[in-house]
């Protein structure tokens, strides 16, 4: 299977690879101070629109592993092998 990320993020990660994961995930973000805030819309049958506004803040520092979460989620990263 492919990936469209090869590698990981992690804290040396340039703000150019956080910018191009979120442009993969359909996200908005903006820096705020201490912290990154994400936003994204997301499917809601029962919403009057169809879907939701959702928002999300993370510290900096737990930028990239939430990140690599999403993309895991959204079958953009190779899950982490579990270990033994």
């Amino acid at each position: 299977m492919s990936y469209a990320f090869k590698y990981r993020l992690s804290q040396k990660s340039s703000l150019a690879t956080i910018a191009t994961a979120v442009r993969a995930l359909g996200y908005s973000m903006s820096l705020e101070k201490g912290g990154f805030d994400f936003g994204w819309y997301k499917d809601a049958p029962g919403a009057l629109r169809g879907n939701v506004y959702q928002q999300h803040f993370e510290l900096d520092e737990n930028v990239p592993e939430w990140l690599n979460g999403r993309l895991e989620a959204a079958g953009l990263l190779k899950p982490l092998d579990p270990e033994p």
